[in-house]
């Protein structure tokens, strides 16, 4: 490596177009620098050079620490510029200099006329000091020199012919891209071993590649014929700095697999590594194998055992969820996760714990099995399982919970989605929906007849590009395709009528099928608002459950005396099946003891007398016997104490002792009424807040009915978090998790869920 002479520091960052002149294009293996002029020969380009030409015109931009100027750099010019170096002084470009006194950018030519020539039209005074003080030289050219200087070009015009590299490096830091240039830029040159021609020539190397077997596709020479795969190499001494940037540029790609979910096979797409060459090079990108089998299992086993240690050690109650969803292969799975609260913390913690392949085959007796190996695979105590949220139908696994004592609860928006999905089974409902994609195929396939559309949007005043087709696996999506619809009806009608080769009647819905599509989005609209309300809290509970219920049937389903007979039907069916999911008694009775414990219903009309009187007995029931627990270890406490203290008595007990009498204390029955009427007496929390701070802050007068509540709050009400419910994020991250193949869907699905350690 060169020494340096001049060393400024620098943090900035200089934009750089790497065209390469004629100078430095002398061949297809070597670029030459030299810093006087002279007559350089220019052979035609052959096919490499072409190559490498047109990579050479991309922009990049590099960031700089400092500016230096090397030891072989003798012009008195030099005083005022340099080349972009980092931190250790190491040259990260030679295509362009700055200036120290204005910071001008300048490209650097291979001589010093340009830097001359900058300073004479923008620093006068500086230019004449340093000229004063250290005139230039002028440049006698001798015999011996005109006969060197044809030896060079000589050898130039040799190496621009010549068919074989004179010189390689190693190639352990090599990456290559099947079919494409994959490059690395080498800002140290090494000097290579021309000197020993004895012809003067010294032969810095500033960029270099090496040539691989293997044909490619569609990088092709001059004369159409194919060229071999190149991948640009460094040299020796900066394979150590190369090492670092690869290990960043790894772990980065992994990250970026882990958060945005995506498909390993990524890394060998030619437009992801000339994306990744162009942000960062050199580099090393990780091949798909090294991911697969390397990579993402370790820092799995890394992020486990953190998150293994957390669950290990909980004293506090617990819930589980168990998510169902299918893959593009066709196969089901099921996703495991567990809701707690830290001690101390007002805040649920959700962890994902595992996802596992559910054959179609498996009974009862299996999947007790494998609830059995995961419980002991993360040393989860089931006594301490508050309650299971399911989000799937499977009565296999369903019953394996039940069966081991666990209360079993439907997911909330899991029912919404087999609530809606039944109205849209609906035979007279599904021919509607298949018309209505029908008529938005139709306009989105004739680019006139769309921009027609949005022309008639604008007039309106409606918002464009609102109408699209729906994810049928996401119910929302299809209320919103029939919303949207609606008002656009004179529109659609218009615009198909001008379209030819559709035949209108076929097409077009007629009046009594807009009455279905307005029906449906009546009836379904309180679900929707239920689906937004959920997304907007930071951990949706499962008290929230009991009231959505009793408003949605109480109220937004009730049937009304202007609803049309298909309305009426869908109302009917909607109640009945909410009823029916959750009307089990163990659950009815769970969800409402949990609602009476969240400070924000405790005044609203939720529930009968009936069920307020059959909740206060067994809430009572768990806080004496919590209050009775925690004086038993206190008198045990007591005793000890007094063991320990055995000796003389004190003057005042001696004297006084018997003049105090013996007051009784409270029994545990009034300590239990006292809690409860603490707890009414205080202050309803609004709506919006969260039921764990509201919790926190009264702990100390409400300590044990604080502890029954947290038995309740760890319970969600949904399985997927808050920020997965709008539909728009439901259908990329489903899209997502279904390409998964079967072999990554543990091990990524869990990095991901659990992301924020990674």
């Amino acid at each position: 490596m060169e020494n340096q002479l001049i060393v400024c520091n620098k943090d900035e960052a200089i934009d750089v177009q790497d065209n390469v002149n004629s100078s430095e294009l002398q061949s297809g293996v070597e670029i030459i620098e030299h810093e006087q002029e002279e007559e350089i020969i220019q052979p035609k380009r052959n096919g490499i050079q072409t190559v490498f030409a047109k990579f050479m015109e991309e922009k990049h931009s590099i960031t700089y620490r400092k500016l230096v100027v090397p030891q072989s750099m003798r012009s008195i010019y030099w005083k005022f510029f340099g080349f972009p170096a980092d931190d250790d002084g190491e040259i990260l470009t030679r295509v362009k200099i700055v200036c120290l006194l204005c910071k001008t950018q300048i490209a650097y030519n291979r001589n010093t006329s340009n830097l001359r020539m900058h300073l004479q039209n923008k620093h006068v005074q500086e230019l004449h000091d340093l000229e004063a003080i250290s005139p230039p030289r002028k440049q006698i050219v001798t015999q011996e020199s005109k006969e060197r200087r044809a030896q060079k070009r000589m050898l130039k015009a040799a190496m621009a012919t010549s068919t074989q590299h004179i010189y390689t490096t190693n190639a352990d830091g090599t990456v290559q891209i099947g079919g494409d240039i994959q490059f690395m830029t080498d800002p140290f040159p090494d000097q290579c071993l021309e000197e020993d021609l004895n012809v003067g020539v010294n032969i810095a190397k500033p960029l270099k590649f090496m040539i691989k077997s293997g044909p490619t596709d569609n990088v092709l020479n001059s004369n159409n014929q194919n060229m071999q795969n190149m991948a640009f190499v460094m040299s020796d001494e900066n394979q150590q700095q190369s090492n670092m940037n690869s290990k960043s540029v790894s772990e980065a790609i992994v990250e970026f697999l882990i958060i945005d979910l995506q498909l390993p096979e990524i890394v060998q797409e030619q437009g992801f590594q000339r994306l990744i060459a162009t942000l960062k090079s050199p580099c090393q990108i990780p091949s798909k194998n090294s991911l697969e089998e390397e990579i993402i299992p370790k820092t799995y086993e890394t992020f486990r055992e953190t998150i293994f240690s957390n669950i290990s050690s909980l004293t506090s109650e617990i819930s589980l969820a168990v998510d169902e969803w299918a893959s593009n292969f066709g196969e089901i799975f099921y996703t495991f996760f567990i809701y707690y609260q830290n001690p101390g913390e007002a805040v649920l913690e959700s962890k994902m714990l595992c996802t596992i392949h559910g054959p179609r085959e498996w009974d009862e007796i299996q999947w007790g099995s494998t609830v059995d190996s995961i419980f002991s695979d993360w040393y989860i105590k089931m006594e301490k399982i508050t309650a299971v949220v399911v989000s799937t139908n499977r009565v296999e696994l369903i019953n394996a919970f039940i069966s081991r004592g666990l209360s079993v609860i439907p997911c909330l928006l899991h029912s919404l989605q087999v609530c809606a999905q039944a109205c849209f089974d609906n035979f007279q409902v599904a021919n509607v929906l298949a018309n209505c994609r029908a008529i938005i195929g139709a306009i989105i396939s004739h680019p006139d007849s769309a921009a027609a559309f949005a022309m008639q949007e604008q007039l309106l005043g409606l918002e464009e590009n609102t109408m699209v087709m729906d994810y049928p696996s996401v119910w929302t999506s299809t209320y919103t395709m029939l919303q949207q619809m609606i008002p656009r009806r004179d529109i659609i009608t218009t615009i198909l009528s001008g379209i030819e080769g559709i035949d209108l009647n076929a097409v077009d819905l007629n009046e009594e099928q807009w009455q279905v599509v307005n029906d449906l989005v009546d009836v379904l609209e309180p679900f929707k608002v239920t689906i937004m309300t959920l997304s907007e809290e930071k951990m949706p509970l499962i008290s929230l459950l009991k009231p959505l219920l009793w408003q949605l049937v109480s109220a937004h389903l009730k049937i009304k005396e202007n609803d049309s007979d298909i309305a009426r039907s869908f109302k009917e069916s909607l109640s009945e099946m909410l009823c029916e999911r959750y009307s089990d008694p163990n659950v009815s009775l769970l969800l409402q003891i949990a609602t009476t414990l969240d400070p924000r219903f405790k005044e609203v009309p939720y529930a009968t007398d009936e069920d307020k009187k059959m909740v206060a007995t067994p809430i009572k029931e768990m806080l004496t016997r919590l209050i009775e627990e925690e004086e038993d270890n206190s008198e045990t406490k007591n005793e000890d104490e007094s063991l320990a203290k055995k000796g003389r008595l004190s003057g005042m007990e001696l004297l006084l002792g018997g003049l105090r009498a013996n007051k009784r204390g409270m029994s545990i029955q009034e300590k239990a009424n006292l809690e409860l009427a603490q707890y009414q007496s205080e202050s309803t929390a609004p709506l919006d807040n969260c039921p764990l701070q509201w919790w926190t802050k009264v702990s100390a007068k409400c300590p044990n009915l604080g502890s029954i509540a947290s038995r309740y709050n760890c319970v969600p009400v949904c399985c997927p978090p808050p920020a997965r419910i709008p539909a728009e994020v439901q259908m990329v991250y489903n899209a997502k998790r279904a390409a998964l193949p079967p072999h990554l869907v543990d091990k990524l699905l869990f990095l991901h869920a659990n992301h924020n350690l990674v």
